[in-house]
C-alpha cells in the first residue's frame, strides 16, 4: 500500500527488470483485470506496475469524492505514484476510464514516453454521448463480447467499488472538469497507441477513426479479433503481443 496524498493505494509490480510500463484499469474494474500482463511472459520482460484507483479494488473509498473521483483527481493520484516510484521514461496503458486518464496526464510530465489506450474513444468539450459510446449503460456484462462469460472478478470489482466513484465522476464529466482529449491527441508529442476490441459493445470505432491522431502508432487502430471491451482479459496473447511490440519500438 502507497499513502497517496489522503489516500491508501493498493499497488502491484511485475518482476520484470525493462522500461517501466504503468496499466491503469477501467472503470469500476481493479488491477486483476491486469492479471494476465503482471503476471504473463511480458510481465517477465518489463517493469509493469499496476494500481488500484481510488475507491477501487484494495484501495481506500476516497474522503474528499467531489475531487479524488474525477479525471484531474485521478491524474494527481498517478503522477504522485510515478514521483514515489521513480518511475522514469515510462509508458502509460489505459483501459477504458484509465485511457482517459492517460490522456489527462499526458501532457504533465516529461517522463512519460508513450501511451496506450484501449476501450477510450477521445472526448472533447462539452463531450459528445451518443457518437462515441454505443451504449450509455455500464454493466460487467458489456465489458466482454457477447459469447464470452463474463469473470466472476469483473463482478466482483464492480460490486466492490465505491458507487459514488461512478457518481462522481459522471457528474464532473457532465460539468467539463476533464482536458479536452481531441485536442490532447491532436497536439501529442510522443507516440500513441490505440487498441480495439472488434466486438467492444461499448465503443464505436468509426467515431475514434474520424479522429486527427498525429502520432498514432502504425498510423491506424490496433484491431483485435474476438475481443470486445476488455481484450487484456479476453485475449491477452494478442493483446499482450501488440503492447509489447509497442514497447519495444519505443527502446
Amino acid at each position: 500500500m502507497f499513502k497517496l496524498y489522503d489516500n491508501q493505494i493498493a499497488v502491484y509490480e511485475s518482476e520484470g527488470k525493462g522500461r517501466d510500463v504503468l496499466l491503469i484499469h477501467g472503470n469500476s474494474l481493479s488491477s486483476k483485470s491486469n492479471s494476465k500482463q503482471l503476471e504473463g511472459s511480458i510481465g517477465k520482460k518489463f517493469h509493469i506496475v499496476a494500481l488500484d484507483l481510488p475507491g477501487h479494488g484494495d484501495s481506500d473509498r476516497a474522503k474528499d469524492p467531489n475531487n479524488t473521483y474525477s479525471l484531474p483527481g485521478y491524474a494527481e493520484i498517478i503522477l504522485e505514484l510515478i514521483k514515489q516510484l521513480k518511475l522514469s521514461k515510462i509508458v502509460i496503458i489505459g483501459h477504458s476510464l484509465g485511457g482517459h486518464i492517460a490522456l489527462e496526464i499526458s501532457d504533465m510530465s516529461t517522463e512519460i514516453r508513450g501511451i496506450v489506450i484501449f476501450g477510450t474513444p477521445p472526448l472533447g468539450i462539452p463531450p459528445e454521448i451518443n457518437d462515441p459510446f454505443l451504449d450509455q449503460r455500464f454493466f460487467p456484462s458489456l465489458l466482454t463480447k457477447e459469447e464470452t462469460e463474463v469473470p466472476q472478478l469483473f463482478i466482483d470489482d464492480f460490486n466492490n467499488t465505491d458507487p459514488k466513484a461512478r457518481t462522481f465522476l459522471m457528474r464532473n464529466t457532465a460539468k467539463n472538469i476533464f482536458k479536452d482529449e481531441i485536442e490532447l491527441v491532436g497536439n501529442l508529442k510522443i507516440p500513441l497507441g490505440v487498441v480495439h476490441g472488434a466486438y467492444d459493445k461499448l465503443i464505436n470505432l468509426n467515431y475514434i477513426k474520424k479522429i486527427h491522431m498525429p502520432t498514432l502508432w502504425k498510423k491506424e487502430v490496433q484491431i483485435i479479433e474476438n475481443a470486445g471491451h476488455s481484450p487484456q482479459w479476453e485475449t491477452p496473447k494478442a493483446f499482450n503481443s501488440i503492447l509489447e511490440e509497442f514497447l519495444l519500438e519505443l527502446s
